[in-house]
């Protein structure tokens, strides 16, 4: 995946990315991401529908972590 920035759209560097991360193991892939130092808003939640956990990576664009 390489994420670039369009002319005119700089101001979209480190906001939220449509962009989900797919795993049959949340927990585990949510701790060995966090031992590797990915900054994590929070741990993940369970919602009805499934697990998900929001992640920045090093420029502060925001993306999901989600269970099938």
């Amino acid at each position: 995946m390489v994420l670039f920035t369009p002319p005119g759209h700089e101001d979209r560097i480190g906001s939220f990315c449509n962009v989900t991360f797919m795993t049959d193991d949340i927990d585990r892939t949510y701790q060995e991401l966090k031992d590797r130092g990915v900054v994590f808003a929070a741990p993940p939640a369970k919602q009805p529908w499934g697990q998900f956990a929001k992640f920045r990576d090093t420029d502060g664009n925001q993306f999901v972590l989600s269970t099938k």
